[in-house]
């Protein structure tokens, strides 16, 4: 249970240094919602452990930026992924064979050389 905590912490730690994507940020800023600060995060956070229960009808500012770091997580979780479903597509184009360099041979370099009927090649 323990190395699944410790497992969330650090992925939500990467994810958070992820930058967020013009693209989404623009859609966030559509939806009426921006990004949010380290220092308002902080702050967010400490709301949330001093007071659980009721958080929201206490805390109205607290609970809004909390909505808010939720938001921007989930759009930095958003553009991490699409970062490794790029390079990802990007290892397997690469993998495709449209670059393969199959040298220099020519077909007739590429023939087995005869061994006539009913011999067995040596070294078997």
């Amino acid at each position: 249970m323990m190395f699944l905590l410790r497992t969330a912490f650090w992925l939500s730690v990467v994810i958070f240094l992820i930058p967020v994507d013009h693209a989404a940020e623009q859609q966030a800023e559509t939806a009426k919602v921006q990004p949010i600060g380290a220092l308002e995060a902080a702050s967010a956070a400490q709301a949330t452990i001093s007071d659980m229960s009721g958080f929201c009808g206490r805390n109205p500012m607290a609970c809004e930026i909390g909505g808010r770091v939720a938001t921007t997580f989930m759009l930095k979780a958003q553009t991490g992924a699409r970062m490794v479903y790029d390079f990802i597509d990007r290892s397997l184009d690469d993998k495709s064979g449209a670059n393969v360099d199959h040298g220099t041979l020519t077909a007739t370099d590429l023939t087995p050389a005869w061994r006539g009927p009913g011999k067995a090649p040596q070294g078997i």
